[in-house]
């Protein structure tokens, strides 16, 4: 058994969830959020690895006035567990699942006639009424109604319909983590274009929302009565995302550990995993490390890639295995020994410099964590 610190024992490898940051994080961005916008937070794909449940449970406790999801099938289990505030599925739902989105009172995204129409059949149906958002294409060219005039008639009738309640207006904002501000600025205009073309055909919404946690950060002006926060609830900015117009204090939520299981002294000559990729030049001290591209680390940061022991960068040598790999050690100026806490990041080491090396973004880091990585919650 491994320890990190006199709270959190684990066996192989496991990722610490800090909740003071994660209050700390909602907090901050209540402050800096314009006091008239609800905080939707976006705990979709297991609250991007965090651990959906107890991730939501202590965001909404602590400032988050709804949750934002992908499936409904994380909906459904979020509401048997006692989740009882909104929730929005951001994307597309099968009409097969909307007898448990009216059942559920789960909110749904609706960008064609065809889903609107089947939605308000169902919440007729069961003798409901269905909480809607209506998803407007901005510039993103992925789901929504267009915003040149052309879909607005369709739109006021979709509001119209039985069982129908037309709560929310929104869309995605595609490089609001740039410096393509014109874009973001151009988007945002289509959007109150398209709203105030309902507005003036008698359809108005009780929520608009655009900003995503970038927009937060960086277009207060455009917060609205709603926002979305994703990344930043997780101590993390979006990579490359240009300073926001108001400072925020964001602290990591997750530190991913592992521990080492093997250390050995090897002659020069040695190779080092699978397909012998690496060959020790001379004579070395090699740590086995108890976690592996099945638990998330990914064979790509084979053969360079640093982790940190004791404060310490060991590169990792050979391929990085299913369940193991191996790191360097021979130059570490302290001693490494069996046991030894691996921090793979967090805290101490910004997930964005595994995504850097990835060539990738934080939010794929943290949500490529596996299951089997045990979540503790602190």
């Amino acid at each position: 058994m491994g320890i990190v610190d006199e709270n959190i024992w684990f066996d192989r490898t496991c990722v610490e969830i800090n909740k003071d940051a994660l209050i700390s994080n909602i907090k901050e961005i209540r402050r800096i959020t314009r006091p008239q916008a609800d905080i939707l937070a976006v705990v979709k794909a297991d609250a991007y690895g965090h651990g959906d449940y107890e991730t939501a449970s202590t965001l909404l406790k602590n400032g988050a006035n709804g949750l934002c999801i992908a499936t409904i099938g994380e909906a459904v289990m979020l509401r048997k567990k006692g989740i009882t505030a909104r929730m929005l599925i951001l994307g597309g739902t099968a009409i097969e699942s909307y007898e448990d989105a009216v059942k559920f009172d789960i909110n749904l995204a609706i960008y064609d006639r065809e889903s609107a129409e089947a939605l308000s059949q169902e919440a007729v149906k069961q003798g409901k009424t269905a909480d809607i958002h209506i998803k407007l294409d901005t510039g993103m060219g992925r789901i929504g109604f267009p915003t040149d005039g052309s879909a607005t008639e369709e739109i006021a009738e979709i509001c119209r319909l039985p069982g129908l309640n037309p709560y929310g207006i929104f869309s995605h904002f595609a490089v609001a983590d740039t410096n393509e501000d014109e874009y973001t600025l151009e988007q945002f205009d289509r959007f109150m274009a398209q709203v105030n073309a309902l507005k003036e055909v008698g359809i108005s919404f009780e929520k608009r929302h655009i900003c995503n946690s970038a927009g937060i950060l960086r277009f207060p002006q455009m917060h609205l009565d709603m926002v979305r926060a994703g990344l930043i609830l997780y101590g993390i900015k979006p990579d490359g995302c240009p300073e926001g117009y108001t400072d925020i204090n964001l602290t990591p939520v997750m530190t991913w550990y592992s521990k080492v299981v093997h250390v050995k002294t090897v002659p020069a000559g040695t190779t080092v995993s699978y397909g012998r990729h690496f060959t020790a030049t001379r004579e070395s001290k090699i740590a086995t490390i108890a976690v592996g591209y099945a638990d998330g680390l990914s064979r790509s940061l084979s053969n360079g890639f640093e982790l940190m022991i004791d404060g310490e960068m060991l590169p990792i040598i050979g391929n990085i295995c299913m369940d193991m790999c191996m790191v360097d050690a021979t130059d570490m100026k302290g001693d490494i020994k069996v046991g030894d806490i691996v921090t793979i990041f967090g805290k101490d080491r910004p997930a964005s410099e595994l995504a850097s090396k990835l060539g990738t973004i934080s939010y794929e880091i943290t949500c490529d964590v596996g299951k089997r990585v045990k979540r503790v919650f602190v």
